[in-house]
C-alpha cells in the first residue's frame, strides 16, 4: 500500500461522500442529481479543522469515537 491515494482514485468513506487526494488539496465529493458539490481542503484549512474540533473537548470525545 502508497503511503498517498491515487490520485486518479477515489473512496467512499460515508454519508454520502467520496475523497480523494490530488497531490495537494483533499477533495470532498458528494454526489446530487444536480450535480456534484466539491470542496478541496488545502492543507491549513484541513489543519484548521481540526483544530477547531479540538477546540471543543466534547465534539473531540464524539469525533474520535470514545
Amino acid at each position: 500500500m502508497s503511503d498517498l491515494p491515487d490520485p486518479n482514485g477515489e473512496t467512499y468513506v460515508g454519508d454520502g461522500l467520496y475523497a480523494s487526494f490530488d497531490g495537494w488539496q483533499v477533495r470532498l465529493r458528494a454526489p446530487r442529481t444536480d450535480g456534484d458539490h466539491w470542496i478541496g481542503m488545502e492543507p491549513e484549512v484541513y489543519r484548521a479543522l481540526l483544530r477547531w474540533i479540538a477546540s471543543y473537548p466534547r465534539l473531540k470525545q464524539h469525533m474520535e469515537g470514545a
